[in-house]
């Protein structure tokens, strides 16, 4: 009988172990980046037809105001070492995980040497961030958290943060997913719209659209990269057990497959959904994390969106 018990408690006391380390890799904090990173993003107009691409990377420390800061550059080539352009500003972090930028003239007019606030990588759920100039945000608006959520980058856990009334994300040492300086830049409107292609660490891709092939494509036309018109729902939408994809796409393809894809850009999932109107997903049968899912028909994308499985 003592054995039995003695088993039952080392088994007992394994499994807390294990749980202990999960929740402090879950916990741990992912600093911004203050060398070798390079944010490669896209602005589309759809009327007229307009897409720039952009690469921004930090290289190189500076004094401003009596204060250091790392300057961030765009970038005249891709590759490692990073090949300085224009000077787009300066970036610091302080020890309340809140990131800065001064001199921010590359996409934000009339940027001076007044520090404003890019990040709060602090903050929780419910709580207000009151980034840029007025602290208002490019919505004229502050931005309330309505969920603080993470995902798995390199078998690491980082926090994401999600906000009431806006599209897109924060990755916690990445940035948002529209852009480097997203939060203190005007928001486009209409057909106009600023996405993150990708983010690379040390000629290590840690993040990468699923919209795109690569961090650094060549883009020639608004199909490769612009979400198609459709009507999907996802209820509920974090998946905690089953849910249900209710979709009719405005395109009728004579095939049609739903793809997952992880923030790494790989393909997870696919399932032929020719002819259906609705599906069932399984949290079960997915690693948990926030993917981004296609609706591919024949030869052309669909429809694109995002889905997290708890």
């Amino acid at each position: 009988m003592r054995k039995t018990q003695l088993i039952l408690l080392r088994t007992m006391l394994l499994l807390f172990f294990i749980s202990g380390l999960k929740v402090a890799s879950a916990q741990n904090y992912h600093p911004f980046p203050d060398s070798n990173a390079i944010w490669s993003q896209v602005f589309t107009d759809g009327q007229p037809l307009e897409i720039d691409t952009y690469q921004y990377g930090i290289k190189g420390d500076t004094l401003i105001n009596e204060t250091w800061y790392k300057k961030i550059y765009l970038l005249n080539d891709t590759t490692y070492p990073l090949q300085t352009g224009q000077f787009c500003g300066a970036i610091r972090e302080d020890d309340q995980k809140r990131i800065f930028v001064v001199e921010c003239s590359c996409t934000y007019p009339g940027a001076d040497d007044n520090e404003v606030l890019l990040y709060d990588f602090s903050k929780t759920t419910g709580d207000t961030v009151y980034v840029g100039e007025e602290g208002v945000g490019p919505w004229g608006m502050p931005l309330v958290i309505d969920q603080v959520d993470s995902v798995l980058i390199n078998d690491e856990y980082r926090k994401t943060f999600h906000f009431d009334g806006y599209p897109y994300f924060w990755i916690e040492g990445i940035g948002s997913t529209r852009g480097l300086f997203s939060p203190i830049t005007w928001q486009p409107t209409g057909y106009q719209e600023w996405d993150l292609i990708c983010f690379n660490e040390n000629n290590e891709v840690l993040y990468l659209n699923p919209e795109f092939s690569s961090c650094f494509p060549i883009i020639t036309g608004i199909e490769e990269h612009e979400s198609k018109p459709g009507k999907v729902s996802i209820h509920p939408n974090p998946v905690t057990d089953v849910s249900t994809i209710d979709f009719q796409t405005t395109n009728h393809s004579n095939s049609k497959y739903l793809e997952f894809y992880n923030l790494y850009g790989e393909k997870t999932f696919q399932m032929n959904i020719t002819g259906k109107e609705k599906i069932y997903i399984h949290a079960a049968d997915h690693k948990p994390g926030l993917y981004l899912y296609r609706i591919q028909g024949e030869n052309r994308l669909l429809h694109t969106g995002k889905i997290m499985i708890k």
